[in-house]
């Protein structure tokens, strides 16, 4: 075989290349940090319907919830980092090589950092907008200001992490993943993660103004079942053939 093809011979004797432990390890790990984040965010903030609130509703409501806007938005930083190295351990323990592997570990990568990218704003600067905004000496155009620096930041990072985290970068990934999987005999979980990659890829229609709340939910749903199922069928088969 050549350096291009799709999948390696074999593993090599002793080596840790194939071993889909640490992967499977991972998946169920961003797992459990991103539905932490929920049931942390969800009850204390209304988490993720907030997001589309203006900075007089939502900025008060993070100052005064402030240790569990903390630990749900760090749950879901680590969810996000810990898709980096993911994106390595997959390549390997599906056995990909040559291009194909570089460019699933690449989206995979940019996944995982332009997430965590967008999570930080609530970790670092949306307490400090929050506190500037409830502080009894601001004047009225001090807090238009900051609701246009809130409004700005949110539309920015949100459509990094959103859009190019998830939209783009984690729907092609699962792409090629998907691919990966009906090639190496799981043709249902593979299909599946397709129908989870087309809902991801659904988001970037925000892009031209059609915009669905219930569809970014729904799409974060599903391909978060469908890593468990991945992780699942990775513990089963222990090593690739």
């Amino acid at each position: 075989m050549t350096d291009t093809t799709l999948y390696r011979p074999a593993p090599m004797a002793g080596a840790s290349v194939g071993d889909t432990k640490p992967a499977a390890v991972l998946l169920i790990l961003q797992f459990a940090t991103m539905w932490g984040a929920f049931f942390i965010l969800a009850p204390a903030i209304n988490w993720p319907a907030s997001l589309d609130a203006p900075p007089s509703e939502i900025l008060p409501l993070i100052l005064d919830r402030s240790g569990a806007v903390f630990a749900g938005y760090l749950s879901y930083l680590i969810h996000a980092l810990v898709l980096i190295p993911l994106a390595v351990l997959l390549s390997s323990a599906l056995g990909l090589s040559g291009g194909f592997a570089k460019v699933a570990i690449v989206l995979g990568v940019l996944a995982g950092f332009a997430k965590a990218l967008g999570i930080t704003r609530w970790l670092f600067l949306m307490p400090g907008l929050a506190e500037a905004w409830v502080d009894p000496a601001v004047t009225g155009a001090e807090q238009a200001a900051i609701g246009v620096v809130y409004e700005a930041f949110n539309a920015y990072a949100g459509g990094v992490g959103e859009l190019m985290g998830v939209g783009l970068f984690a729907g092609s990934w699962t792409v090629l993943l998907s691919i990966a999987l009906i090639r190496k005999g799981a043709p249902l979980l593979g299909w599946a993660g397709l129908g989870s990659a087309v809902l991801l890829f659904s988001t970037l229609l925000s892009v031209v103004g059609i915009e669905s709340p219930l569809m970014l939910t729904l799409s974060g749903i599903l391909w978060q079942f469908w890593t468990l199922a991945l992780a699942i069928w990775l513990i089963r088969r222990g090593r690739p053939a």
